[in-house]
């Protein structure tokens, strides 16, 4: 007894074990009874907290006030703040004007923000199921956004962020333009590629991920240039003019790839049967600047590609010369006539004299030497 009785002494005593609030994951509405949360606090003393708050597990009229006034002050001491969706609900959620007013309170230490999708309730004061405010959160660092968005005031030290099915910013809350002079990363899933892009100054940026561009508009927008972007990745759907606009911006990209790294086994690669977008990008820039200086193309070092043959790869190698590494995860020519397979296996054996090409997951390097009867054709 008497150990364990010190042990709860030593809990109890130790703030660093009250950093950490999951406000709405066990049972409502014990774990959002202000007198539980104003414990926890005043237990972690003035150590910095990380917060994960679920809204649809709060009840609206009676706990979420509770969740509200118990934060109180300490949302200053916020480095992490989350807000997540949560499989069962219940009646009577927040609604939008519920959660702007708790973030309306300054976030002088938050460093990491993040959005999920989760429902709010539909009040006078807004028909809308979409968030979009602005915090005061200055030292704001990473900034996660699914459906909802929310912004800082001054997003002066935003590194990282990442919007998913986030509507446009169009209303008189947000400027024409965003300036994030420290952004090194930026991923836009499901967006609205060609009114985002423009929208944000980003000269630091260094990785580019775009997954789904939902509206493809027929004219090039106006792009700003990308003189540290490094890496980009644009999901390959056909010929796009927001991404044959940004292409000649990025003098000094080395890694291009048109599919998500990570689903190399996805089963939608085997449903291709067109070529590379790159491609279309790359003649389309030839035919703007008739004839085939490549001088505005990016000096790229590695691209991966989803399909692929050799005679696109003999294209892209002589568009952008400084390009070492080439992989394909699956061959168009797979499944042709023999002679085809046989043309592609000799094609292959030339390539490999100009660059380390790879297919699959194969480590770079690899050259089994009997890809497509290469040994036939030897």
């Amino acid at each position: 007894m008497l150990v364990c009785r010190s042990w709860h002494q030593l809990v109890i005593g130790t703030p660093a074990f009250w950093t950490f609030l999951w406000i709405g994951a066990g049972t409502p509405p014990r774990d959002v009874e202000g007198k539980q949360l104003r414990a926890v606090l005043e237990r972690s003393s003035q150590l910095p907290l990380s917060v994960m708050l679920a809204p649809e597990r709060i009840e609206r009229l009676i706990h979420f006030p509770n969740v509200q006034e118990a934060l109180g002050d300490h949302l200053k001491r916020v480095e992490t703040f989350s807000l997540v969706r949560m499989e069962r609900k219940r009646q009577n959620i927040p609604s939008t004007r519920d959660i702007e007013l708790l973030l309306r309170h300054p976030l002088p230490s938050l460093k990491r923000l993040n959005v999920d999708r989760f429902k709010i309730s539909y009040t006078g004061y807004s028909w809308s199921d979409r968030l979009r405010i602005t915090i005061d959160s200055p030292q704001l660092e990473e900034l996660s956004c699914h459906y909802h968005f929310i912004i800082p005031q001054s997003p002066l030290h935003l590194i990282s962020i990442s919007l998913c099915s986030v509507d446009s910013p169009t209303d008189s809350l947000t400027p024409k333009s965003i300036d994030f002079p420290l952004l090194l990363d930026l991923r836009l899933t499901t967006c609205d590629v060609a009114t985002l892009l423009p929208a944000f100054i980003t000269p630091s940026l260094r990785r580019l991920f775009i997954d789904e561009n939902v509206q493809r508009i027929p004219t090039a927008p106006s792009l700003r240039p990308y003189p540290t972007l490094e890496e980009l990745r644009w999901s390959d759907e056909g010929p796009d003019p927001t991404f044959s606009a940004l292409l000649p911006l990025c003098p000094n990209l080395i890694r291009y790839s048109n599919y998500q790294i990570g689903d190399e086994d996805s089963e939608e690669f085997w449903e291709i049967d067109t070529p590379m977008t790159l491609l279309d990008a790359l003649s389309h820039q030839s035919e703007d600047n008739h004839g085939p200086s490549t001088s505005s193309w990016p000096k790229l070092e590695e691209v991966l590609l989803d399909v692929g043959k050799c005679d696109d790869v003999f294209a892209l190698l002589d568009a952008i010369p400084s390009i070492k590494r080439v992989r394909i995860l699956r061959s168009l020519t797979e499944g042709s006539e023999k002679e085809a397979e046989q043309r592609e296996a000799s094609l292959l054996q030339s390539l490999r004299k100009r660059v380390d090409i790879v297919f699959g997951q194969d480590p770079w390097g690899a050259n089994p030497g009997a890809y497509l009867g290469e040994k036939e054709a030897a």
